[in-house]
C-alpha cells in the first residue's frame, strides 16, 4: 500500500513539474513578445505614423505632432452688451522636431498648463476680437507663451483641428 502511495505521489510530482515548467515558458514567451512588440507602440510612433498622417501633419518628415491636449471647451470674453460670451471648441494640436524625446516627455508633463495657455489667450477675449485677428497671429501669440514656458525644447508650430464658435 506505501509502495502505491508513492507511486502515486511521484505521479503528482512529475505532473506538478510539468505544469511548472509549462508556465514558465508561456511567462517568458509572454515577456519576449511583449518586449519586441513594444518598440512599435510607443507614443511617438503612433503619433507621427496614426493620428499625424490621417490629419494631414507638416509634410516635412523632421516634424511630429503632440495631440494629447484634447478637445478644449473654452469661454470667451463677453461683449459689453452682453454678460457671459460664446463658447469656444478648440482641438490643438503641436509640432515639435522628430526624435525629440526630452521634448516629448517635457509636453506631457506640462499639458496642464499649455492647455491653461490657450485658455487664458482665448477666455481674455471676445468672439469678435478672435474673429478679426489672423490665425498666423494668434498661432504666434500662443506659439511664443508655450515656447516661454518649454525649457529642454521648442515646439515649431500650432494647428487647430476644430477652431468652433457655439451660440
Amino acid at each position: 500500500m506505501s509502495d502505491n502511495k508513492s507511486t502515486s505521489k511521484n505521479l503528482l510530482d512529475k505532473i506538478l513539474i510539468v505544469i511548472i515548467i509549462f508556465l514558465v515558458i508561456v511567462i517568458a514567451m509572454g515577456t519576449i513578445f511583449g518586449l519586441l512588440n513594444r518598440k512599435n507602440h510607443t507614443p511617438e510612433i503612433l503619433i507621427s505614423q496614426g493620428k499625424a498622417e490621417s490629419l494631414m501633419a507638416p509634410a516635412d518628415t523632421t516634424e511630429v505632432a503632440y495631440y494629447e491636449l484634447g478637445t478644449l471647451r473654452i469661454s470667451t470674453a463677453g461683449e459689453k452688451s452682453e454678460e457671459n460670451g460664446c463658447l469656444m471648441i478648440l482641438s490643438p494640436w503641436l509640432a515639435y522636431p522628430a526624435g525629440d524625446t526630452v521634448l516629448y516627455e517635457e509636453l506631457s508633463r506640462k499639458s496642464g498648463s499649455i492647455r491653461g495657455i490657450f485658455q487664458a489667450y482665448f477666455s481674455s477675449r471676445t468672439k469678435n476680437q478672435l474673429l478679426t485677428e489672423t490665425e498666423e497671429h494668434i498661432e504666434s501669440v500662443i506659439k511664443d507663451e508655450i515656447n516661454a514656458d518649454l525649457a529642454l525644447g521648442k515646439i515649431s508650430d500650432i494647428y487647430f483641428t476644430d477652431y468652433l464658435f457655439l451660440e
